[in-house]
């Protein structure tokens, strides 16, 4: 991703079943805050 501009930053990985909902709530949580320190997508400018 970092070749492609993107930042390898911005993507992760998350494994969790359907019956795991707060899992699935803290990972959406914590992707969410780190995008906002990261600011804007720099592709996205372009």
């Amino acid at each position: 991703m970092d070749e492609l501009g993107i930042g390898g930053d911005r993507i992760e990985m998350y494994f969790m079943t359907a019956a795991e909902a707060d899992k699935f709530v803290s990972a959406v949580n914590e992707m969410t805050e780190k995008l906002q320190k990261l600011g804007p997508n720099p592709l996205k400018a372009q």
